[in-house]
């Protein structure tokens, strides 16, 4: 079944000839990267402004919470509005508060309480695009193409991140120079911020070029009452938000395939940011090389996610989407493993000089790519199956309590993670972090023998779905 699942179309090449597609694909590039640019601006305005490690730690706080106190809630107004109406706005709002930080730090650089609160405003207002953005996808593309499709996001997404906190925000910041307007001294960080509002309007013109009718859901909406406006709409999903998450919660409890998929993609990005998180431990206290070399250690981990997400629809068709992510999981146990062996094995054999030895540097570059993709056999199989399993009229609420439950676990799997790392060794931590991802893909084989995959009714209405049903055991659980 997973094969027949993963049968592929046209790839990317067709996926490029869809004019709408490319219109979301190319909002998803520019927003993302601008993003991560206004994420690295606040993290380099506070340094500057401070010079406080713990400050630094509340601005990426600032524009972290908003996922875990928002993305569920948002979930709910995604399935029940106009998703291009949300896309559009989204885009538009973050604009606006783009070009309000503009203002703000020309009042007064140096005052950082606006600053964050206008960083945790854009980020909120994030958690709405992404889940229309990621259930729109399936309406843009067929069936067959949804994997290449959410590869291609896949890449997007990582590239986003090198383009936005290594190339266009540290660019701008460097080369752009201070210049009087008026009475007004603008500096670089300003003009960051105006390039992002300008931005963000580019993406709401994106969303515009895409007609109303691609949005059409493959299932009935919530039946909408004469004149009901989309003010009415809004109040009337302000009252029903905790109903509309439990009954998105209790759909993917009933489904079991699609709540192992919801577990695996969650696991994945939680990975993500351990690595992300260990990284400059791994580089100094593991390899003994100096903080700067950082970069060039974790590119081979970047070049194999972004190789990988090219060749996984291929790779799926293969293996199937099971097997995928369960080989995925004991790649990345074991590949993460070598390291901190790699470390003994060229100690032992050349006790000085070791850590810069070609031999070393190439094989540990050989091991940071095939984490890469290693990862990537995990994310991409689990993102493709959570759509296979939602139907369209739920598929914002599921998608949002996703990056819910992401968020949820990141925070205190961060926290512990970096304790144990201080208190522990950072070698005796990686030994821990690979039996739990070879207990968790030990789970998950087990789990899905029990609950296999069946095949998800797209067009199905919600009524014949239970929704009745879901709002009973709701309101008893909620008692």
């Amino acid at each position: 079944m997973d094969v027949a699942r993963s049968k592929q179309g046209g790839g990317f090449k067709t996926l490029l000839r869809k004019k709408n597609f490319v219109y979301l694909w190319l909002a998803q590039l520019i927003s993302m990267t601008i993003l991560n640019a206004s994420n690295y601006a606040i993290m380099v305005l506070v340094e500057e402004v401070t010079g406080s490690t713990t400050l630094v730690g509340v601005a990426i706080i600032s524009f972290s919470l908003p996922a875990l106190l928002f993305s569920a809630p948002a979930g709910v107004f995604v399935d029940r509005l106009d998703k291009r109406l949300i896309l559009w706005g989204s885009n538009c709002l973050r604009a606006i508060a783009s070009f309000g930080f503009v203002i703000s730090l020309l009042i007064d650089a140096r005052q950082l309480v606006p600053a964050y609160l206008l960083t945790f405003l854009i980020s909120s207002i994030g958690q709405f695009f992404t889940p229309a953005e990621s259930s729109t996808i399936p309406l843009l593309v067929d069936e067959d193409e949804l994997m290449p499709a959410l590869a291609l996001f896949n890449i997007t997404f990582m590239t986003s991140m090198a383009l936005g906190m290594i190339i266009f925000a540290p660019l701008v910041l460097s080369l752009l120079p201070t210049f009087q307007l008026f009475s007004l001294t603008v500096q670089p960080v300003e003009t960051l911020y105006f390039l992002i509002g300008l931005l963000y309007l580019v993406c709401a013109g994106l969303i515009l070029l895409i007609p109303p009718r691609a949005f059409e859901q493959h299932a009935p909406r919530r039946p909408v009452a004469s004149g009901e406006d989309l003010a009415t709409q809004s109040l009337s999903l302000f009252g029903n938000i905790g109903s509309e998450m439990r009954q998105g919660w209790l759909f993917i409890r009933q489904n079991k395939p699609l709540l192992l998929a919801v577990v695996q993609l969650s696991f994945a990005g939680i990975l993500l940011a351990l690595v992300a998180e260990l990284a400059t431990a791994l580089v100094t206290r593991l390899f003994l090389l100096p903080a700067d070399t950082l970069a060039f250690v974790f590119a081979p981990a970047g070049i194999g996610l972004v190789l990988g997400s090219l060749f996984m629809p291929r790779i799926t068709r293969r293996l199937g989407i099971s097997r995928s992510i369960f080989l995925g999981c004991l790649g990345f146990a074991l590949i993460i493993l070598l390291l901190p062996l790699l470390t003994v094995i060229a100690r032992s054999l050349q006790p000085v000089g070791w850590n810069t030895h070609p031999l070393f540097l190439g094989s540990a570059a050989l091991i940071m790519f095939l984490g890469g993709i290693a990862l990537d056999c995990i994310n991409i199989p689990a993102q493709t199956r959570v759509q296979e399993e939602t139907p369209e009229w739920i598929k914002g609420r599921v998608l949002a309590l996703q990056l819910m439950l992401y968020n949820a676990g990141t925070i205190p799997v961060i926290l512990l993670t970096g304790a144990a790392a201080d208190l522990l060794g950072i070698d005796r931590v990686i030994y821990l972090l690979s039996l739990a991802i070879l207990l968790f893909a030990l789970w998950g084989f087990f789990y899905e023998r029990r609950h296999p995959p069946a095949v998800c009714l797209q067009e199905e209405p919600e009524e014949e779905y239970g929704h009745e049903e879901f709002e009973t055991e709701a309101d008893e659980i909620s008692r």
